[in-house]
């Protein structure tokens, strides 16, 4: 029997429907784009980081584009975008787990640095380069070294302590939504 993990996502009122409805859902592409609208292509870059790597985790469903998001903390999945908490019970060996710090430099597109010599040794080759900020070279069609450089170290996502899931630095993911896995759902 596999252990089960306690997770919360954050849904809308739609998909809350929806799972109920169909009882398994996943996410596509087009559901990014209408969300995010003319950030998606951004969001993408990152996403699309996170898919290459995540699937040699847990194997990806062929109609699963991108994963949910979820995490052990009810907070920490409040987006402020209303819609439903719903608590579910995840059988482990679903779940990608990793370092919620990473996972927003990679959102905003940053380089990982392994410590504060290799941020300052990074941020003097931007500079060299007359770049502020790493984003400029990940959304340019330039740099292929600096962002060769940035996406090695991504890598980083997925390393982290065994500290426990109930860690406020671990979140997690999964790709596909089961009713049968729900236990509660919240108006939020």
């Amino acid at each position: 029997m596999s252990t089960k993990v306690k997770l919360w996502t954050q849904q809308s009122k739609k998909v809350k429907d929806l799972l109920f409805k169909e009882k398994r859902l996943t996410v596509k592409k087009r559901y990014i784009k209408r969300k995010y609208g003319s950030e998606a292509e951004i969001f993408l870059k990152a996403y699309d980081f996170f898919v290459s790597e995540a699937k040699k985790i847990v194997q990806k469903p062929e109609d699963a584009e991108y994963p949910f998001w979820a995490a052990a903390d009810p907070k920490s999945v409040l987006n402020g975008g209303g819609g439903f908490l719903i608590k579910l019970q995840v059988p482990k060996e679903k779940i990608i787990f990793f370092d919620k710090k990473k996972w927003n430099k990679i959102l905003n597109l940053s380089y990982i640095a392994d410590d504060q010599k290799d941020l300052e040794e990074h941020q003097k080759a931007l500079k060299k380069w007359g770049i502020t900020d790493d984003s400029e070279v990940m959304l340019s069609p330039y740099y292929p070294v600096l962002k060769n450089k940035i996406r090695q170290s991504w890598q980083k996502l997925f390393e982290s302590e065994n500290d426990g899931f109930n860690s406020a630095k671990r979140g997690a993911a999964v790709w596909v939504l089961c009713s049968e896995w729900v236990e509660k759902v919240i108006k939020n």
